[in-house]
């Protein structure tokens, strides 16, 4: 995003214009994080702080087909486990706002929404990467729609749900400084409806009337939970979403934000993917004209909320991959052109790390490939980074507070906690003819096991494969990014429609749970 207030325009230095680039050869742009007086900063102090905002997208939000989840979920969607390096590889390059998409609801047990150790304890972990590198985070509730829904309906149990998670994850943080910014919901909808993504925000249906009115008590549940747990949740920094995060959410009359005990901490948070047209719509164009929908964007948002002293976080916004880098480039410097000139209203980039998905064109919104920290479209980010001013973020481990006894902050390496995943004792498989080769990593944990297996091409493009495995090898019980089958003696394995072309030198990944593994299991490719 941008500062408040520039004291200086620095030109960027060009970059290479090579389809992949190393971290390092960014140049510094975005403002490290002040970690002095941060202990108490308002949200409009906060937000003017932001430079660029990056997500960590189908990650620690990840789910899995079963609930509740014994183990991690956060490969479950191919995408590797986050580590420091990854965070690290994203401050250097200019930015120093990391939201966290969390997923609570799969992990929690009983009817008060218990979160178990070993997933606090990863969630603290990566949050701790970034405060550690003197980022600002939004930690938020992500895919959990299965857990509360905006109905009078299911009203209760959603305000039980809502209370009982930002308690927890309250107490969890409450000492943590402003760097760190809860955010009630993430896109509250009615799920399978017409109203789900779209709505008149002049007449909306009575349907969605009822799911506004829900949404507002709901921020104000959540609002109150974290609030009550003390510390320095007492004044932290909220955002508080509308219907579906969207904007006519927000903009609409019957959106409210909830009451607060504290003075001028609430945000306001929107997603804003636009021009739908050219930014999301699989069927869309690919080709940035459409200026107007971001001039209202920002116009409309101004009047109601920048204008009255409430900050905007557009927490989610982007432009889908249609092999079109000159068109994103146009796009990325006029949005944050326009981000630059309002005060108070901060973006952060939803990063899904898929760089191009034909399959489904809207859902392209890779920047940094996380598996070699390497920016795939540099441009677009110099782009960006000419819109904020000054050095990346640095190192900064004073803004959380030090672990009183350390072993209860972090998770133990126990594989019931929290997978740690190492090559098994599998042997290494060769290239088969067409050039493939498969990669197992087992976790076992004896009640059961977990396979990351990565089928790395090493040959000629491949547009299609198939694995099987015998039964009386395992039981599989689970898999993601795969479809499976049963014939015979066999499971067989196939991909889904947009990982089965692996590209010369190119991999892809994906997950298998199961039990009764009897000794070495043998991966057959075809």
């Amino acid at each position: 995003m941008r500062k408040s207030s520039f004291k200086a325009f620095r030109t960027v230095a060009a970059l290479a214009l090579s389809a992949m680039l190393v971290v390092g050869s960014f140049p510094n742009k975005a403002v490290k994080v002040d970690a002095e007086s941060t202990t108490n900063k308002t949200a409009t102090e906060v937000v003017a702080d932001m430079t660029a905002g990056w997500n960590i997208g189908n990650t620690l939000d990840a789910t899995g087909t079963s609930a509740p989840a014994r183990s991690s979920n956060e490969t479950a969607w191919g995408n590797p486990a986050v580590t420091r390096q990854l965070i690290e590889a994203v401050g250097a390059a200019g930015f120093n706002t990391i939201r966290v998409p969390v997923s609570w609801g799969q992990y929690t047990t009983g009817s008060n929404y218990q979160i178990p150790d070993f997933w606090m304890s990863r969630v603290k972990e990566v949050v701790d990467y970034c405060i550690d590198n003197g980022m600002y985070v939004i930690l938020n509730t992500h895919h959990d729609t299965n857990y509360y829904s905006p109905t009078n309906a299911r009203k209760y149990e959603s305000e039980k749900y809502f209370k009982s998670i930002w308690t927890q994850v309250g107490n969890k943080f409450k000492n943590y400084d402003s760097h760190l910014i809860f955010e009630t919901m993430n896109e509250p909808r009615l799920v399978g409806t017409s109203d789900e993504w779209w709505f008149p925000r002049n007449n909306p249906s009575n349907a969605v009337r009822e799911a506004i009115s829900c949404i507002n008590d709901y921020n104000q549940v959540a609002l109150d939970a974290i609030r009550a747990t003390g510390g320095n949740n007492a004044t932290r920094c909220v955002m508080v979403p509308g219907y579906d995060a969207s904007y006519d959410g927000c903009m609409v009359d019957s959106f409210k934000l909830p009451r607060d005990s504290a003075s001028g901490r609430l945000i306001v948070s929107v997603h804003a993917y636009t021009p739908y047209d050219f930014a999301l719509n699989a069927n869309g164009t690919n080709t940035f004209t459409d200026r107007s929908a971001l001039d209202s964007l920002f116009s409309d948002l101004g009047s109601k909320f920048l204008s009255k002293g409430t900050p905007v976080v557009i927490g989610e916004m982007g432009a889908s991959n249609k092999n079109n880098t000159s068109e994103r480039v146009k796009w990325a410097d006029y949005y944050w052109s326009l981000a630059e000139r309002y005060n108070n209203i901060a973006l952060c980039l939803w990063d899904n790390n898929i760089y191009y998905n034909p399959s489904d064109a809207g859902e392209a919104h890779q920047y940094i490939d996380r598996s070699n920290l390497q920016w795939k479209d540099p441009a677009i980010i110099q782009t960006i980074m000419k819109h904020v001013n000054g050095t990346p973020a640095k190192s900064d481990k004073t803004s959380r507070p030090a672990p009183s006894v350390a072993p209860s902050q972090r998770p133990s390496a126990a594989p019931s906690q929290k997978p740690s995943y190492a090559p098994s004792a599998a042997p290494s498989y060769a290239p088969s003819a067409g050039g493939l080769k498969v990669v197992p990593v087992l976790n076992d944990w004896g009640s059961g096991f977990e396979y990351q297996i990565t089928l790395k091409n090493e040959g000629a493009t491949v547009n299609n494969w198939q694995i099987k495995v015998k039964k009386s090898d395992m039981k599989i019980n689970n898999s993601w990014c795969v479809n499976i089958a049963e014939s015979g003696d066999y499971y067989v394995i196939t991909p889904m429609s947009w990982n089965a072309a692996i590209g010369s030198g190119q991999s892809i990944t994906f997950g298998l749970q199961g039990s009764n593994r009897n000794g070495q299991v043998s991966f057959l490719l075809s």
